[in-house]
């Protein structure tokens, strides 16, 4: 059931955030709901870059990053290389690039943020310029949910059979009548439309001018992401399974514009969308017309003009984004704390990030809106557009840079575009090139004798006057800071119980993701969680508590109670994961696992005991032996008993595994400090904990499903 708080429209927009990540992130442009198979080929990762084939690099995003990586020390048009006069295998021998920087299909979860940036501006400018008060908030949000209607909501439970259906009754129950009944109106729109697109009859008048202007908004968003598919032209050096798998869906993938006929569909669509009666023409015909569809009229005309439709300056996709009414008009450094901004800074995550996957089954859209409806979870009363607005840009810096994406994203640039305040909580949310910068900050801020606001930490000279650079290590985190690089843990450790299968190499296995929660992650994640149980202790055991000068609110108090809370229990659930990976790699049984966690757990159990009864006879060595031998562990060091790149002469180190241990049961102690251990909190988190051993266990099964599906084609391809 929805939270009993009041039903705001940020609250509205952020919760649509969510169930988009939840039901839409899966689903592509023109390929529609993908496999598995080829989310894990998204999946980062480096890549040779001689390995890539020849068709990408006579692309514009292909030439881009020959110029760049090739020839990086000269100022070369990368549109006077010519690919084929290149020995690319020699001259990038021993080369790699981050797979982010490479042309993908986009998630149609963008075409929702476009939608709603969209109306945005008519609500603001349209109407030659007076706004339209017609487009409400509700509409924009009822627009915005059209691709999720009817799908399972993947964040509403850990296991399939969990998930709930976002349907009528969904969106009444979490969204209110308004946001509802508009859906259903708008849903009904679009499917006449449709339907009368599809027979060849004239389009139906929609019930009302903002409805109209709606229905073209979704027109014109989806076309914007199949231009820019065309564009990069991506179909053209997929793998054969992806090709093969995107003929299934009647794509002809040998064609010389195989998109052709979905930009044809949706340009059809968009023009027929724009002439309805009562569409707004200042802030949705004009800009979109004169940019987007003109150029995309071109292409179908003359298809060799399809460079223009994709790139960062000066082709349509780009032209669009910026010629929206509220990125030319809407000047979001003078508002930083509003929904407005709010969703220009999803505009501009979506335009630096668009080719960003994760080292699991998320885009990087869906992790900046996972974060988003997490706040909106544990923030209740105290969430403000300002938290939003970090948590959709807190990685655009780090991850649309050059090295990543190469989008050159830069915090420069966000200063210029949202002000000062917000760059300076993206700085300090951005990794800086020192590894341990983030653990040294996250140390300091333990040591602060209150907890810093923005305000306070980047004073209002400085918000006017800075030069932001990425995680100023003597600087210590905000509250704000806290909140977001807290909850950005637990949007990363959920996708790695969601997905494990997903993950490649040593990230498949125990040893790098105990690191990762004990050393690295959790070197930043234990001195917070410490700085705010030390305040909610304060604020209950000192009677003068609300009269110090640095105090937080009873609101804040209460959603720094909830992240605690919720920080600790995914935690849990992803070390119970980990001690099922570990138990795989030496072969337990179902019981034996068990018993495993249980005493992983136990309080009661000193670590000198658990070390000469788990680790010494549970864990045997010569198990691994066998596990290599399956292939169900690579080597020895990917486990967390042995350091990376170990042998078996090396002996073990036990050292991270028996810390790990004992953050788990420092997280008890916190429990029962917070009075967090009732019995239903206790039934919950057993309840939960099967259902992630439940949920690897599908993966486990799904994986072994997989390779003996390619074992026939393996062996066909061999010869054997």
């Amino acid at each position: 059931m929805a939270r009993a708080y009041p039903l705001t429209d940020l609250v509205k927009l952020v919760r649509a955030y969510g169930v988009l990540a939840g039901t839409s992130d899966e689903e592509r442009v023109i390929a529609g709901a993908l496999s598995r198979r080829w989310i894990a080929t998204e999946v980062e990762h480096s890549v040779p870059l001689a390995t890539l084939p020849a068709a990408l690099f006579n692309t514009p995003r292909g030439r881009d990053l020959l110029a760049a990586e090739l020839f990086a020390d000269q100022d070369i048009d990368p549109e006077s290389l010519k690919p084929d006069d290149l020995d690319i295998a020699q001259l990038a021998a021993g080369l790699t690039i981050n797979s982010n920087r490479l042309p993908k299909l986009e998630p149609i979860i963008h075409a929702a943020v476009l939608a709603a940036n969209i109306l945005l501006g008519v609500k603001l400018y349209g109407g030659h310029g007076k706004g339209q008060p017609a487009i409400t908030h509700d509409l924009i949000v009822a627009t915005m949910l059209q691709d999720a209607l009817g799908k399972p909501h993947r964040f509403s439970g850990i296991t399939p059979v969990d998930h709930e259906i976002v349907d009528d009754s969904f969106l009444l129950s979490w969204f209110g009548d308004g946001v509802a009944s508009l859906a259903r109106e708008l849903a009904d729109c679009l499917a006449e439309f449709d339907d009368a697109i599809a027979c060849g009859a004239p389009i139906p008048e929609a019930p009302s001018a903002a409805l109209a202007t709606a229905v073209a908004a979704v027109q014109a968003s989806r076309l914007r992401l199949t231009a820019r598919a065309a564009g990069d032209r991506v179909i053209s050096f997929l793998d054969v399974a992806g090709q093969k798998e995107l003929t299934v869906t009647g794509i002809d993938c040998a064609s010389d514009f195989p998109e052709r006929a979905w930009l044809q569909r949706d340009y059809d669509r968009a023009v027929a969308a724009f002439a309805q009666q009562g569409c707004d023409h200042y802030a949705v015909r004009e800009p979109i017309r004169n940019t987007l569809l003109m150029a995309v009229a071109d292409v179908l005309q003359d298809p060799d003009k399809r460079d223009r439709l994709s790139g960062r300056r000066g082709k349509a996709t780009h032209e669009m984004h910026i010629n929206l009414p509220v990125m030319e008009y809407f000047v979001a450094a003078e508002s930083p704390n509003s929904i407005e901004t709010v969703h220009i800074a999803s505009l501009e995550m979506m335009r630096a990030l668009e080719r960003g996957r994760r080292k699991s089954l998320s885009s990087m859209s869906a992790h900046a809106f996972r974060i988003a409806a997490l706040a909106e979870r544990v923030c209740g009363r105290a969430l403000e557009p300002l938290i939003v607005t970090v948590a959709m840009l807190h990685d655009v810096v780090e991850d649309g840079g050059e090295r990543v994406t190469g989008f050159g994203h830069s915090l420069r640039r966000i200063q210029f575009r949202f002000g000062g305040p917000i760059a300076a909580m993206v700085s300090e949310l951005t990794d800086s090139s020192v590894s341990s910068a983030g653990a040294h900050k996250a140390r300091l801020t333990l040591e602060q004798p209150h907890l810093l606001s923005p305000q306070v930490q980047y004073n209002v000279g400085r918000f006017t006057a800075m030069s932001p650079q990425p995680t100023e290590t003597e600087v210590p985190y905000t509250l704000a800071g806290i909140v977001i690089k807290l909850l950005d843990t637990v949007a990363s450790l959920e996708e790695g119980i969601r997905d494990p299968e997903l993950m490649s190499g040593h990230w498949k296995h125990s040893g790098a993701r105990i690191f990762w929660a004990e050393r690295v992650r959790g070197e930043i994640v234990r001195p917070l969680i410490e700085r705010l149980l030390i305040e909610l202790r304060a604020s209950q055991r000192d009677p003068r508590y609300a009269h110090r000068p640095h105090h937080v609110n009873t609101v804040r108090l209460k959603a720094g109670l909830a992240l605690v809370e919720n920080v600790l229990l995914w935690q849990d659930l992803y070390a119970t994961q980990n001690l099922a990976i570990l138990a795989r790699e030496y072969g337990l049984s179902s019981t034996e696992r068990s018993l495993l966690i249980q005493l992983f757990n136990d309080r009661n159990i000193d670590e000198l005991w658990f070390e000469r009864q788990v680790l010494d006879k549970m864990l045997d060595d010569r198990a691994l032996v066998k596990a290599t031998a399956e292939g169900r562990l690579a080597c020895i060091g990917y486990t967390s008993l042995y350091c990376k790149d170990s042998t078996f002469e090396q002996g073990r180190d036990v050292s991270t595994f028996l810390a790990y241990r004992r953050s788990a049961l420092r997280r008890h102690e916190i429990r029962q400090e917070l009075h967090l251990y009732g019995a239903d909190k206790l039934s919950s988190l057993d309840l939960r904990r099967e259902q992630v051993l439940r949920a690897y266990d599908l993966s486990v099964q799904r994986e072994h499903d997989a390779a003996r599906h390619e074992m026939p084609e393996t062996l066909a391809a061999t010869g054997s």
